[in-house]
């Protein structure tokens, strides 16, 4: 039986709804059995000491790269299988289990947006908000090391906020074909607003492209900064018994 630690990282000032998710994540790793580990800033000090200068304004990208080094620590303590979860996941199905089949997985978005001419669209991309690794990945460490090369490399003033998390994933997804995992997803504010009021056409376009009942739901915590995106993250916590 394969081991299964759960890695989670949050500064200690956050907001009430972000606690409440992590204890949601908590909860639900004691009740299948996982491992749970949580750390504060200490996460950063994983990283080089020149890459904390570079990013020291620009630390969610830093966390990009901090959560890779964390894993492989992990990895290399225990071996099994390490899953990070973003701190603004919040589990919705306590009985859904994490698979264990794969050396490697990604979390799977599908992204309700809208188009240039009014209409909705979906896009279905891989995200680092869920992301699983056993020893045998082959992907961990050259993520890490191209993140890392990335971030030595690029003009500070010009880097892109998910260059090493989404976006990278994206790019290399269409070359690697990784296993994704669409019950573990995130969702727009677009969506979360229909989620918690009326459904509408927003509702209707990610219903035609989902492809799974969600179990982990990622609430994109570097979109909700006005008090109306807290609100509807807040009221979706208090759907789901948060």
């Amino acid at each position: 039986m394969t081991s299964i630690t759960i890695l989670q990282s949050a500064a200690d000032a956050r907001p009430d709804w972000v606690g409440r998710c992590m204890t949601s994540v908590a909860d639900w790793s004691e009740r299948q059995g996982y491992k749970y580990n949580y750390i504060g800033d200490d996460i950063f000090d994983l990283v080089t000491s020149e890459s904390r200068d570079k990013l020291q304004h620009r630390r969610p990208i830093l966390a990009d790269l901090a959560r890779l080094r964390w894993i492989e620590s992990e990895l290399a303590a225990r071996g099994g299988l390490v899953v990070w979860i973003d701190a603004d996941t919040l589990v919705v199905n306590p009985s859904w289990s994490v698979p264990n089949s794969a050396h490697t997985f990604f979390g799977e978005e599908c992204w309700v947006q809208p188009t240039a001419d009014g209409a909705w669209r979906a896009y279905h991309s891989p995200h680092n908000a869920f992301m699983g690794f056993t020893p045998a990945s082959p992907v961990l460490g050259f993520l890490a090391y191209l993140s890392e090369s990335i971030i030595e490399r690029a003009d500070v003033a010009h880097i892109a906020p998910q260059m090493i998390g989404p976006k990278l994933l994206k790019a290399l997804n269409n070359l690697a074909h990784f296993t994704l995992v669409p019950e573990a997803g995130a969702v727009s504010p677009e969506l979360l607003e229909e989620w918690v009021g009326e459904p509408g056409p927003v509702t209707v376009c990610y219903e035609q492209a989902a492809r799974a009942p969600l179990a982990l739901v990622n609430l994109c915590s570097s979109l909700a900064r006005s008090d109306e995106a807290v609100l509807r993250a807040e009221q979706f916590l208090a759907c789901h018994g948060a």
